[in-house]
């Protein structure tokens, strides 16, 4: 299982987003749907890579969050009794994984719990080191630049994207290719395998 623990940066000093982050995360597909667990953290309970990729990307588009991801099991009643009740190894990972995001440039940290063993740890770093890839080019990406991939995605085309901004095909192009969600978007089957196999080597198969 993937848990996956988001805590807000500077919350001292800016406004409340949880909000604002569970709305933008109510479609990704959980086991327990993300809730906010204690002031301004949220947490969620995901079975598959995918959803786990999808959440994280979220959070990083949202901005000013600190993500915690826990690969490992859980125990029985997780899977009944919500997030703020879930208990097992993944949660305890996730707990360690967010901490551990607060001193890194792209916020993202990947753990599995101790008893997983160096290999299953070994997954967890090449996953990790991936997502710091990924991530500066998630939170680089001007609002600007967002407006143009976010109108691409729901157009036929590219031509009828710009048409629905009033800019030029040229001006799409551009905008595209300088956010490079091309090179964000060509990573995601890696990212997938890798937290799959990072899944796989801390449980043994198991859920």
């Amino acid at each position: 299982m993937y848990v996956l623990t988001i805590d807000q940066r500077h919350s001292r000093s800016s406004d409340d987003r949880v909000p604002a982050l569970l709305d933008a995360l109510a479609g990704v597909p959980c086991v327990t749907a993300f809730e906010r667990t204690a002031g301004d953290e949220v947490q969620g309970l995901l079975d598959h890579p995918a959803a786990a990729r999808s959440a994280l990307l979220v959070a990083l588009r949202a901005g000013e969050w600190h993500c915690g991801l826990g690969v490992g099991g859980v125990d029985d009643e997780s899977y009944a009794s919500g997030t703020r009740a879930g208990r097992g190894p993944a949660y305890l990972a996730a707990r360690t994984a967010v901490e551990d995001a607060k001193s890194m440039p792209g916020s993202v940290a990947v753990r599995v719990p101790a008893e997983a063993g160096e290999d299953a740890s070994a997954w967890a770093r090449d996953c990790e080191a991936v997502w710091a890839l990924v991530a500066p080019l998630v939170l680089d990406r001007t609002e600007a630049q967002w407006r143009v991939v976010d109108a691409v995605d729901r157009s036929p085309t590219q031509a009828a994207a710009a048409r629905d901004l009033d800019i030029t095909p040229t001006s799409v192009a551009g905008a595209l290719r300088l956010s490079r969600i091309r090179d964000e978007r060509a990573a995601y089957p890696a990212l997938d395998r890798l937290l799959a196999g990072t899944h796989a080597a801390a449980t043994g198969g198991a859920r």
